[in-house]
């Protein structure tokens, strides 16, 4: 058994035990403050609202009175009042209309093409600095469009308000010396369209310095710095000057991504300058936005929110902005300490220093153990076995995991963690028994050092999480080799493991209140794996019965915790439901319908779909694969139009192709209705090759789906090339907001102002 490498001093001391004692309370105390502190950091404590507050307050009322989705009336009225207030302070704002293609790749294969007419605001505030045609301007970007079923009260309208506002103030305060723009982006819901026009198509675009583009995950809450793309240390040192103690980590950017619906940066990060992604995550509402409502709008956020925007525009209207990427940068915040930044790259550096501390621990201990590595064999596979076994023990648990994702508070979540990292640190110890502590530490420190090499690929702005620990860990045992006496052994035990209690109890916390409410728990367990191999220095030191002890003792803490945690959350419900009823009128049954996704339907209805007991599939009209649904036959309204649509080439009819074994389709497409979105696809074949009027949709053979917004009445000639032996169809539908609302019995329910969809629809058949 290797013995050697463990430093043993002549006698237990009282000093370092206590001291050990009091750094498990901290830990235990962190953990308990989590708990205290809930799942999303609360916003600080505002003024009383200044009239500022609330001129904010009615602009976003008047925007969030209904959904605003590209293209629709609703969306135009959102822009005419933004319009007019800019106009109204005495600025020249500016409409951009462009034309903007988008193409996805679908998880399940397949390209979906975006096509829309998208009206993004552009408002300039001209610099003070004689040179400031030369100098880089500031943008500040927000979007002003809506989701469907959302009023976008938190998302969108909030942002727009604190944006006039700011305007206002700029425009009666102080001159800046770089020119600012105010850019209101529209389509930001179907694609990012918006940005993606302005990056590409507006001039201004070419002279950003930087970007802050403001967003929200929920009703409430402070600002965070959410991302940030082509980012260096003096950008991301210039909003904690404007906005001391901004939270924020490269990190929980990283775990952002993972979420559905988060807040992105978008095409913003092509311009070519730093960008900056602000957002309040307070009080998250549904993926949807259907809890995004003026009345769930926390005003205090809104306050927050104006004055944040506008203490950020003035430092950065002032400051030198330069054009171009930097290279990527962490950044997080340290308890006491604040923020920290510095280049990823340094991470590759801590990296390479800790390989070199363990292969010289490895290469001392060898010369300990004499000609035998069997110990040191043991404890790197030792090691890989436990962390193997946590891993069993843990999908065993699954549903467990899920279920405390959906408590109300973390009190399960604390003894779950506490309980597992008593068990863990408890297995390290008779691993030391086993084997010596020398070899556990080494094998603990491999694995790390494996993973920090992993997170380095995968994602090195987020890697300084293990790095800062993982050369601290090593630093200390090297120092321990040396003989000194207790109270130094155990200040160097406690230097050496205070960076990762620094660093991973805050992204323990965060990472859960991020990642929770998405039931995701993943990487909040693996930060926790990574945290609980640190104790592994505790091995270096005889303080197996105070850690013995400590661990009784948080144990006998916890089990108080399970009574007074409660059950799980009860989903929030939306003050007004959005009206999900869909009335579609089909041009191939000459008959429309009524349909509703799955539900449980009130007494109002029931009235609508008096012949089904439950969903059903409608084969006849939507086939063996549509899903199922409430569906009955409507009144047809003949003032609804059919898609206008005229075939112009069938190969079937017409001289052979010049190209063996391909078929050219060609059609025209009208919508009488004007409908705001226009959604195609193709069944029974894959194309090879599209256009849309000429523009190039798709040039290669995949499955293959479009939408149109903003089309209006516009003719659209399309062309498709498909393999010539299989049979085509274009399916075509136009979807319009709102419903027929005299064909509807008396008496129904409120629901969400602008919800409800009308579908014309029809099947353009190629034989």
């Amino acid at each position: 058994m290797l013995i050697a490498g463990i430093p043993t001093p002549p006698r237990r001391v009282r000093g370092p035990a206590a001291l050990a004692a009091g750094l498990l309370a901290m830990l235990v105390l962190a953990l308990l403050a989590w708990r205290a502190t809930g799942g999303a950091p609360s916003a600080p404590s505002v003024p009383p609202a200044p009239p500022a507050l609330d001129r904010m307050l009615r602009h976003a009322a008047v925007l969030a009175a209904a959904p605003r989705p590209i293209a629709t009336a609703a969306n135009a009225r959102a822009r005419d009042y933004i319009l007019a207030q800019l106009r109204g302070i005495g600025l020249a704002p500016t409409v951009q209309t462009s034309t903007v293609q988008k193409s996805t790749i679908r998880y399940w294969g397949g390209t979906d093409v975006t096509l829309g007419v998208v009206h993004n605001i552009v408002l300039r505030l001209p610099g003070s600095a004689p040179d400031r045609r030369k100098r880089p301007a500031l943008l500040l970007a927000t979007h002003y469009d809506s989701g469907k079923f959302t009023l976008g009260a938190a998302r969108g309208a909030a942002q727009v308000a604190a944006m006039i506002e700011t305007a206002r103030a700029l425009q009666s305060g102080p001159a800046h010396a770089n020119d600012i723009v105010m850019l209101f982006l529209d389509g930001e819901d179907v694609g990012a369209l918006g940005a993606k026009g302005f990056v590409e198509q507006h001039p201004l675009a070419q002279t950003i310095g930087l970007t802050l583009k403001f967003d929200a995950s929920g009703s409430a809450g402070p600002l965070v710095l959410h991302d940030a793309a082509n980012a260096g240390s003096s950008t991301l040192r210039g909003r904690t000057q404007a906005l001391p103690g901004m939270d924020g980590s490269s990190l929980m950017a990283r775990l952002a991504r993972l979420t559905p619906d988060t807040p992105r940066i978008g095409p913003l990060s092509g311009i070519e300058a730093p960008v900056l992604l602000f957002v309040n995550s307070g009080r998250r509402f549904d993926g949807a936005g259907t809890l995004d409502s003026i009345e769930r709008l926390d005003p205090a956020m809104l306050a927050q929110l104006g004055a944040s925007m506008l203490r950020l525009a003035r430092h950065y209207g002032d400051a030198p902005l330069a054009r171009g990427a930097r290279q990527a940068h962490a950044w997080f915040q340290l308890p006491l300490l604040g923020a920290v930044q510095h280049p990823a790259i340094l991470c590759w550096g801590l990296a390479a220093l800790s390989c070199l501390m363990l292969a010289r621990g490895y290469h001392q201990a060898l010369d300990d153990a004499g000609p035998s590595v069997a110990p040191l064999l043991q404890g790197f596979f030792g090691v890989a076995l436990l962390l193997l076994g946590a891993r069993m023990l843990l999908w065993e648990r699954r549903d467990e995991l899920a279920a405390l994702t959906r408590m109300q508070d973390n009190a399960a979540a604390i003894v779950f963690l506490v309980a597992g990292g008593c068990l863990f640190i408890a297995t390290l110890y008779l691993l030391r028994r086993l084997i010596g502590a020398t070899p556990v530490f080494l094998g603990t420190m491999a694995w790390l050092s494996l993973a920090l090499v992993v997170a380095l690929l995968a994602a090195p702005d987020a890697a300084w999480l293990l790095a800062w620990p993982l050369a601290a860990a090593l630093a200390a045992f090297h120092a321990l080799q040396r003989p000194r006496s207790p109270p130094t052994r155990f200040l160097i035990l406690a230097a050496g493991i205070t960076p990762a209690l620094l660093l991973f109890v805050p992204a323990l916390r965060a990472s859960w209140a991020a990642l929770a409410p998405y039931a995701m728990y993943v990487p909040t367990l693996a930060i926790a794996l990574m945290m609980l191999c640190f104790a592994s220095l505790l091995l270096l030191l005889p303080l197996g019965r105070v850690v013995g002890a400590a661990l009784v003792l948080a144990l006998a803490a916890c089990a108080a915790l399970p009574g007074q945690a409660s059950g799980p959350q009860e989903p929030e419900r939306p003050r007004v439901e959005p009206n999900r009823l869909v009335y579609f009128k089909d041009m191939n049954s000459w008959r429309a319908y009524w349909l509703l996704p799955p539900q449980p339907l009130d007494a109002w209805s029931k009235q609508l779909f008096p012949h089904l007991e439950k969903p059903a599939i409608h084969v006849d009209v939507f086939g063996w694969h549509s899903p199922r649904q409430w569906y009955a036959i409507a009144p047809r309204e003949d003032r609804i139009a059919f898609p206008d649509a005229l075939m112009l080439r069938n190969p079937r009819l017409a001289k052979p192709s010049p190209q063996p074994g391909l078929r050219r389709v060609e059609f025209t497409l009208r919508s009488k209705n004007r409908a705001p979105h226009i959604r195609m696809w193709v069944a029974g074949t894959k194309p090879q090759h599209s256009t849309l009027d000429g523009r190039v949709l798709t040039s290669k053979e995949s499955p293959w789906s479009l939408s149109l917004y903003g089309m209006e009445d516009q003719l659209l000639r399309f062309a498709i090339d498909a393999p010539d032996d299989d049979p085509l169809a274009v399916i075509v539908e136009e979807r319009m907001p709102g419903l027929p609302e005299h064909l509807l019995p008396p008496g129904a329910p409120p629901r969400m102002p602008g919800t409800g969809m009308t579908v014309s629809a029809d099947v353009l058949r190629f034989n």
